[in-house]
């Protein structure tokens, strides 16, 4: 009844995504996309800062 129990236990804790190589495959590819949306975001920050300071020197010439 222990063995049963435990390979019931351990069946269920295979079963996450973790432990398979596209699951582990899915959370990297989340991962990677969230880093480029933020590099995203941060590349318009500073896109819009340019245009801003650009515009400034424009008017003192």
């Amino acid at each position: 009844m222990k063995q049963l129990t435990f390979i019931i236990l351990l069946s269920i804790a295979a079963c996450k995504r973790e432990s398979s190589p596209d699951g582990r495959s899915q959370i990297r590819d989340e991962q990677l996309q969230k880093e480029i949306d933020y590099l995203k975001d941060q590349n318009a920050a500073i896109l819009d800062s340019i245009r801003v300071i650009n515009n400034k020197l424009q008017d003192l010439q």
